[in-house]
């Protein structure tokens, strides 16, 4: 009997090698994992085997990847250790509880090799480890050290047991359920034989949900030596052979397996990455050829989603009002007016959560791009302002493109440019050449100096001359005695005669008198009682003249401490008649005792206007004719 029992235990182990050859055959690759978090960059795990071993070596040109069908280049291909989920399912029986010649039980001895398993296993071991009876799950996905804990406190009732498929049933539905991307699931099967004569037919579902969920079963069969070769443990063969595992028949005095030499093909995986083309959020589709060293091995499609938009850019405190005006150092150049340019910065957001390389930003003024960036830095621009001489609205709007070439562009910012020209009239004339008038005086005074100086070498002959005449002209005994008849008279220069003078004849120096511009108006200062004041009038001669305190704004200006920067304006319209206006001013500008607004009065000849507490009367330089006045008796009334 020893003998035939050896005869088929050798048979079978002759047998069993072949099976496992025809099924490590069979060569696949498997896409375990997308992730699409760094998009535009796609990270996949993949799972190549050929044989039933892991093939390695495998470089990034050696892959075909597409997406969505189209082909797209790997950047990097490198392998990586994969975690394993490993569920230890006891099919609890008598012949788990048989002891030694020692009263060791076959269980303690599997306990104690399942010991020396996990003592092997480093401290931050990734593994996902599960215990499973006829019970139901005792722990799962636990840490080694965890998982042993709790199976060293399992005690079950082996005698009054009976074993049966539920336990691995249970087992391939625990690690069904993979914890993490890319964990490789592996079944460790203690069971004792089975009286179940339809077992082939009863474990063939089994066997297929392990193949299509690729869960490589290892089985250790506890028995006696019997047993080996019954239906129950040719079943169990089989169920590893076609999932490429192993199996182990254990009497009691076999040296188990080395369980990591198992599970080291299930330790290995390969991390790609890749740029993707997408612009369109949806599910997607990701597909692998691999070209292995036996042939082209195809993955199934990978389906995975991503969310796609298109950058926005953002103004970052946009200017909201511009002012342009003449440089302090120079406020009579019409050429140099500040600022000449206006930095204007964006902040770009990625809404869809990930962020990319930008290709492309420009900022849009009034629907013109003004300036544009290719490269970095993206989020600055350079408005140059210096064409715009006249106030105005003007809209900026700023655009950003991505590598994808998806691209978006802000809302609309309106932004107020005001320009404030330098002053014109005679005091801008010569605030605008006065590094030339200037030099210009300063030569004609010399000039004239150097005329009075040669003139008074000459002259001084005639002076002393003159002075000498005049002596004896003053001397009373040189002097003629004149008989006089008749008082003397003045004689005007016309001949004729005067009132009468004294005895010496006096010339009278007439009073020089101030010649003002010839202007179609004036503006004639009155004092607080109305009279006119001593002040020269103020001819009215731009077409547009500008009142206030500064210089810039302001054309004429008035000095007082109830007077605004730019407090009046009195503008000349094209048929000659005058109209004032108020600029805002604190104090108020007054015709006539009433207020004028930024709408404006027409003026008239002898009107009187106050600018603040300045009181001036205006008059035209032709007066409108005053009709005589008409007497109408009573009668005639």
């Amino acid at each position: 009997m020893r003998r035939i029992l050896a005869f088929l235990l050798g048979f079978g182990v002759l047998l069993f090698p072949t099976i496992s050859a025809r099924a490590q055959t069979v060569a696949y690759a498997e896409i375990a994992g997308v992730d699409a978090q760094s998009f535009p960059q796609v990270k996949a795990l993949l799972d190549v085997y050929d044989g039933g071993k892991f093939v390695s070596g495998l470089k990034p040109g050696d892959l075909a990847v597409t997406e969505d069908g189209e082909p797209r280049p790997v950047d990097t291909l490198t392998e990586a250790e994969a975690a394993v989920q490993l569920v230890v399912a006891i099919n609890p029986g008598p012949s788990l509880a048989v002891r030694d010649g020692n009263a060791i039980a076959r269980f303690e001895k599997i306990v104690e090799a399942l010991r020396l398993w996990v003592e092997s296993q480093p401290a931050d071991s990734r593994d996902d480890l599960s215990l499973i009876s006829l019970s139901g799950s005792l722990i799962t996905h636990a840490t080694p050290r965890d998982w042993f804990v709790s199976l060293e406190a399992f005690k079950p009732d082996f005698r009054n047991t009976t074993p049966n498929l539920q336990t691995l049933a249970i087992a391939l539905d625990t690690v069904a359920s993979t914890t993490q991307p890319g964990t490789k699931r592996a079944v460790l099967f203690i069971t004792p034989h089975m009286d179940d004569p339809n077992i082939d037919n009863t474990i063939a579902p089994l066997i297929q949900s392990a193949v299509d969920s690729k869960v490589r079963v290892f089985v250790w069969f506890v028995d006696a030596e019997q047993f080996f070769t019954t239906a129950s443990a040719n079943a169990f063969n089989s169920l590893a052979l076609q999932t490429s595992g192993s199996f182990f028949a254990f009497s009691g005095t076999e040296v188990f397996p080395d369980l990591n030499a198992g599970l080291d093909p299930l330790r290995h995986i390969y991390e790609l990455t890749y740029t993707s083309a997408l612009i369109a959020s949806g599910d997607h589709t990701l597909g692998i050829e691999v070209d292995a060293p036996h042939g082209t091995i195809t993955a199934e499609d990978q389906t995975f989603s991503v969310d796609v938009q298109p950058p926005n850019p953002i103004l970052v405190s946009p200017p909201l009002q511009i002012k342009r005006q003449p440089s302090p150092n120079d406020p009579y150049n019409e050429e140099a007016l500040l600022p000449a340019e206006q930095t204007i910065e964006i902040l770009v957001e990625f809404p869809d959560g990930h962020e990319r390389n930008l290709k492309r930003t420009a900022l849009y003024v009034d629907g013109q791009v003004v300036d544009e960036n290719t490269s970095e830095p993206f989020e600055t621009f350079t408005w140059d302002i210096r064409q715009y001489n006249t106030s105005g609205s003007h809209e900026i709007i700023v655009e950003a493109e991505d590598v994808l070439g998806l691209q978006k562009s802000s809302m609309g910012t309106p932004v107020s440019l005001t320009v404030i020209p330098p002053p014109g009239g005679l005091e801008g004339f010569v605030g605008r050449y006065r590094d030339y008038l200037v030099p210009g005086a300063i030569g004609v005074a010399g000039l004239a100096l150097v005329t009075i100086l040669l003139r008074g070498k000459v002259g001084g002959a005639l002076f002393k001359k003159r002075l000498t005449r005049r002596k004896q002209f003053e001397d009373p005994l040189t002097q003629p005695v004149m008989a006089l008849t008749e008082p003397p008279v003045a004689i005007s220069k016309n001949g004729k005669n005067s009132k009468s003078v004294p005895r010496r004849n006096v010339w009278f120096r007439p009073k020089p008198t101030l010649r003002l511009p010839e202007a179609p108006a004036y503006l004639t200062r009155l004092t607080n009682g109305g009279e006119p004041a001593s002040a020269a009038p103020i001819p009215v001669l731009e077409k547009e003249m500008t009142f206030g305190t500064d210089p810039v704004q302001s054309i004429r200006v008035l000095d007082d401490p109830s007077i605004s920067p730019l407090h009046a304006r009195i503008k000349r319209n094209g048929d000659g008649a005058f109209h004032i206006y108020d600029h805002g001013s604190v104090a108020g500008t007054w015709v006539n005792y009433e207020p004028v607004t930024r709408e404006g009065r027409p003026l008239t000849h002898g009107d009187r206007i106050h600018f603040g507490q300045l009181m001036y009367r205006f008059d035209l330089n032709k007066p409108p004719a005053t009709p005589e006045p008409k007497i109408i008796s009573k009668k005639s009334a």
